[in-house]
């Protein structure tokens, strides 16, 4: 299975603004970021440009790591 480390953590950003979620990135691939994009978990390539980055999309985390897995083998 994919391992992932927390590249930034949760972060509150105020009365009113809200909070931001939690950013990680894949150990060994360190350019694909997982984040939690409103209800679904996405696997990101950041060296692409804006809008071309998606690699895999799911509705939980442990399933994008499956889907991460697959992609690697």
């Amino acid at each position: 299975m994919a391992t992932l480390t927390k590249a930034k953590p949760a972060e509150w950003l105020g009365n009113g603004m809200g909070n931001t979620t939690a950013e990680w990135v894949v150990v060994g691939f360190e350019h694909i970021a997982v984040r939690k994009l409103g209800t679904r978990w996405a696997a990101i390539d950041t060296t692409k440009p804006a809008g071309n980055g998606g690699i895999a999309f799911a509705d939980t985390k442990a399933d994008l790591l499956n889907k991460l897995d697959g992609l690697a083998a």
